[in-house]
């Protein structure tokens, strides 16, 4: 399995209150993006990892590049969408089976990454981590991509595993969803009030 940490987006709600790209934000004096990485590496499930990168992030390609090169490798793409960018990704790295993960996510744990990878199963073409939108607010978090099951409202934390040799242009696949209320899933930083929830939740541990 590989991974691919997702640092191409435009970061357009935190520009009001941060003069660099999203991914170089720090907490406790490391990147965000440094701070998934670090424990994509610790989990040992991965056989390469890759960084994501457009021209909405040049400074961040550029800081991966320069610092953390040893353990990664850069792909760019478009910077279109979330979406968009994941299917670049995969195509690039087909036939592999990918773990998708956005760079905002600073609080991502062992526990979390591990978790994900043992739920996955030879027939899947997609499962996709959602938390429930309450447990999310009362993370101080503000929701933002909902998923309704069975009545239940709950938000897509942007982590995915998905076999790419069954992705096939833009055609929507199978995707199996798995509940983790888990801060360290739910903290999907894209606001100021994002950002300060996810300080004050790293400065307890």
């Amino acid at each position: 399995m590989m991974a691919a940490i997702m640092c191409g987006g435009k970061g357009s709600r935190m520009r009001e209150f941060a003069s660099i790209e999203k991914p170089l934000l720090k907490l406790k004096g490391q990147t965000m993006v440094e701070l998934v990485l670090n424990t994509l590496v610790k989990s040992e499930k991965f056989r390469r990892i890759v960084v994501a990168t457009s021209y909405n992030a040049l400074l961040t390609a550029a800081y991966v590049d320069a610092n953390l090169s040893h353990e990664v490798d850069i792909i760019k793409t478009e910077g279109r969408s979330y979406s968009h960018d994941i299917s670049m990704v995969l195509n690039i790295l087909k036939p592999a089976t990918v773990f998708v993960v956005p760079a905002d996510l600073p609080l991502l744990e062992l526990k979390n990454v591990r978790e994900t990878v043992s739920q996955w199963r030879q027939e899947d073409a997609c499962i996709s981590v959602l938390s429930a939108k309450q447990y999310v607010i009362g993370m101080g978090i503000k929701p933002s991509v909902i998923v309704r099951i069975n009545s239940r409202q709950y938000c897509h934390t942007g982590i995915s595993i998905i076999d790419s040799t069954k992705v096939y242009g833009t055609a929507r696949i199978a995707e199996r969803y798995i509940i983790l209320n888990e801060k360290g899933v739910a903290v999907n930083v894209n606001t100021r009030s994002d950002f300060e929830a996810a300080e004050r939740m790293m400065c307890r541990t």
